[in-house]
């Protein structure tokens, strides 16, 4: 039975030894990665500012473009009334130009003598129905007649 304990012992031992390797190894790993960490969290520290000057430098850039094309667009709004930019508007559009006041008041001549035409008309259309609608009528009358005379005749 001492062999037996014996190769037990070095059994136990040898497993002791492999437990006690694998906790190391973990640690190591661990160890490992806290540096790996560190060395990283130096390298973006030192390169922050590098990266937060290369960033307010391309801010700035988009800054003066955009108030370059703000500027451009106050300058409309300051020079031009709204009426000048719905025209220069229907301009690009291509609606051509805008009526002017004596345009509008010619039409609206125009369209008082076509009212004025219209309504005449409809007066002398509503009295001619009633002198339109017997001759109608009489045509019908005459034809109507004929032809029961010529089977009659037959």
């Amino acid at each position: 039975m001492s062999n037996d304990k014996k190769s037990l012992k070095d059994v136990s031992s040898q497993a002791g030894e492999l437990a006690k390797s694998i906790w190391l190894a973990g640690l190591g790993a661990y160890g490992r990665a806290y540096d790996d960490a560190q060395e990283v969290v130096e390298k973006a520290s030192k390169e922050s500012p590098r990266l937060f000057k290369e960033l307010v430098e391309k801010g700035n850039k988009l800054e003066a473009q955009a108030r370059e094309k703000l500027g451009d667009v106050s300058t409309i709004g300051k020079t031009a009334s709204i009426e000048e930019r719905i025209s220069k508007m229907r301009a690009s559009l291509g609606f051509g130009h805008t009526a002017s006041a004596d345009d509008i008041e010619r039409l609206e001549k125009k369209l008082d003598a076509l009212s004025k035409k219209v309504d005449a008309l409809t007066k002398s259309s509503a009295s001619a129905p009633a002198t339109a609608a017997p001759k109608a009528k009489a045509p019908r009358k005459a034809a109507a007649k004929k032809a029961p005379a010529k089977k009659a005749a037959e």
